[in-house]
């Protein structure tokens, strides 16, 4: 979603820094950095931050700030948890504003509403039903892979526009023909990509999707 700085009010981009700092410093205080210790958990981390960023530079959309990509945040934060999911967000926008595809004024925003916001999401939904719903394999996929995917760029793209909105860059008719249609057309093909690379991943590979444990979603 890419926000340019000319359409966001000066003190949101101080606000979004502020919290980004925050919240960077509680995930790198927070991660289990010697998980990346182990066999090939650096390779795999990093090569999904790779393969993510090549998906980034995938976009629709018409006007500035409107241009909607795969997110894949759900997707990081079921293989990696939330604190290496957000640090993974980081550098991809890193990776996004070093090749122009946005400006370092807004950074942190974007790393906000692109990484933080559904990963939240996605970590809410995925405590919620470790609690609260039966260890089903087919809950993890379908609530906690497909729908926390297609939720968490639905929670991304409605607070892009509430804020190209309130800042004045569009009015509400522009948002709503260039913006929504797009918006509805990226989020369930992210949820279906975000499905089956999960149930692909532990059926093949379940040592690397932390978030995902045999005893509680294969018991017989």
């Amino acid at each position: 979603m890419d926000i340019p700085a000319a359409l966001i009010d000066p003190l949101w981009l101080y606000l979004s820094w502020g919290l980004w700092i925050l919240l960077t410093g509680l995930a790198a205080w927070q991660a289990p950095w010697h998980k990346l210790l182990e066999r090939d958990s650096a390779n795999v981390y990093f090569a999904t931050v790779v393969v993510l960023l090549v998906l980034w530079n995938l976009k629709a959309g018409v006007l500035p700030g409107q241009k909607l990509h795969f997110l894949g945040a759900a997707t990081l934060c079921l293989m990696f948890g939330w604190p290496f999911a957000l640090l993974a967000v980081s550098l991809l926008v890193l990776g996004t504003t070093l090749n122009g595809s946005g400006s370092w004024e807004t950074y942190a925003l974007n790393v906000l509403i692109m990484g933080a916001l559904p990963i939240a999401l996605v970590h809410g939904l995925l405590r919620f039903s470790q609690r609260h719903l039966p260890h089903n394999f087919f809950i993890y996929i379908f609530l906690n892979a497909f729908w926390a995917a297609v939720f968490g760029v639905l929670l991304a793209g409605f607070t892009t526009y509430a804020l190209l909105l309130a800042s004045g860059a569009y009015d509400a008719d522009q948002l709503r023909q260039g913006f929504l249609p797009f918006l509805l057309l990226v989020a369930l093909p992210e949820g279906t990509l975000n499905g089956i690379a999960m149930t692909a991943l532990v059926a093949y590979r379940p040592e690397w999707v932390a978030t995902f444990h045999d005893r509680w979603y294969l018991r017989h």
